[in-house]
């Protein structure tokens, strides 16, 4: 009889002792460094839809020491922006695309590459892109060139679409401390659904804003 009451007690006890470890446990698992990086996903200097007019370019840079441009880009919004890549000029304008041999044409319009849910799908992958974020580092003022950022260093990816398709890295950001605007966007060790193993390629992406940026649609 002892021991049945005895077993009772312990599993109460047991029970008390997993509640208290459960609520002292939500307040250690809290990252302040995480949460700052993942509010530059929403609303902040990470966020496609709140940055403004700019410029762009991207260098990639291989392990023997060749360096090839990606792409050279100019965003207005989203959905409107003028891009170079691989020797031709695409030019995004709502749910258009033209296609050219040069900046200022002639445009041959083209089927958008962008989906019909562009927008939403930019926005679903910033928000799952600050939920997969692990390796979080607030590296606080960095000297680079010259100049000085606050840093954030992560790895984070996108979650697979139905279609299987996913994409993700090792990220250190370099924000300007006065305007808290992105500059300079550095990619390690790129994987993602097609090429799952790390790349060893790293890719520079730095930003130069202007407010009298301009995109036409053409004729």
């Amino acid at each position: 009889m002892k021991h049945r009451v005895f077993s009772r007690r312990s599993g109460s006890f047991g029970c008390f002792v997993a509640l208290v470890a459960a609520l002292m446990a939500g307040p250690a698992l809290s990252d302040p460094c995480r949460d700052e990086i993942a509010a530059l996903f929403t609303g902040g200097a990470l966020d496609p839809f709140e940055r403004p007019a700019r410029r762009e370019k991207t260098i990639r840079f291989a392990p023997d020491g060749t360096e090839t441009v990606i792409s050279e880009v100019e965003w207005l919004a989203v959905r409107r922006s003028l891009t170079r890549s691989g020797g031709m000029y695409f030019l995004n304008y709502d749910t258009e695309m033209w296609l050219a041999q040069s900046a200022d044409g002639p445009w041959t319009r083209s089927p958008s590459a962008l989906p019909a849910d562009f927008e939403d799908m930019t926005r679903a992958q910033n928000t799952q892109r600050a939920a997969n974020l692990t390796e979080t580092e607030c590296l606080g003022s960095v000297e680079l060139g010259q100049q000085s950022y606050a840093g954030y260093r992560y790895r984070t990816r996108t979650d697979e679409t139905a279609e299987g398709s996913w994409f993700g890295g090792y990220f250190t950001t370099y924000l300007d401390p006065e305007t808290g605007q992105l500059m300079r966007l550095e990619l390690r060790e790129a994987v993602s659904s097609w090429q799952p193993e790390p790349t060893k390629d790293v890719d520079i992406t730095t930003v130069i804003y202007d407010p009298d940026l301009t995109i036409t649609k053409p004729e």
